[in-house]
């Protein structure tokens, strides 16, 4: 056996039902606190156990994170697509547009879009667009403004 573990022998004597014929039990017991016991694989486990759903719950919620980011990112890219499309109109075209899916550019189905054309002052407007998409928490939105003068 390996040297570096410390086994014990240890022998004892049953007593038999015939007297002629004595068992001997034999058994190696290891000492030297180089084994695990039960209680701390046990413990092992479960540690292991949690910090692994740990890792996975902030893996989600930097997955759920990122998806929210990116539909920021086009949400405000449309806005400012519609925004120079809307500085490229003639002032007196200017004018309000109901809530409704984006249509152009294409591809953009999960996202709806409204335009409000106020007049704060004569010769001067203001034009906000705002964005709209579904995310996790409900109905999440994004506006830009900018204001045309009529000089």
């Amino acid at each position: 056996m390996d040297s570096s573990w410390n086994v014990k022998r240890v022998t004892c004597n049953v007593k038999s039902r015939r007297p002629d014929f004595p068992l001997h039990v034999t058994r190696y017991t290891l000492h030297g606190g180089r084994g695990f016991t039960l209680l701390e694989v046990m413990a092992a486990i479960v540690l292991f156990a949690a910090s692994t759903v740990s890792i996975v719950e902030v893996m989600q919620h930097a997955q759920a994170g990122a998806g929210d980011g990116e539909s920021t990112l086009i949400a405000t890219y449309l806005a400012q697509r519609r925004l120079e499309e809307l500085r490229n109109t003639a002032y007196a075209s200017l004018a309000s547009e109901s809530k409704a899916s984006v249509s152009s550019p294409s591809g953009y189905i999960r996202f709806s879009r409204e335009v409000t054309v106020t007049t704060p002052y004569t010769n001067l407007r203001q034009v906000v667009v705002t964005v709209y998409w579904t995310s996790a928490g409900g109905e999440a939105s994004i506006s830009l403004q900018t204001y045309r003068s009529n000089v």
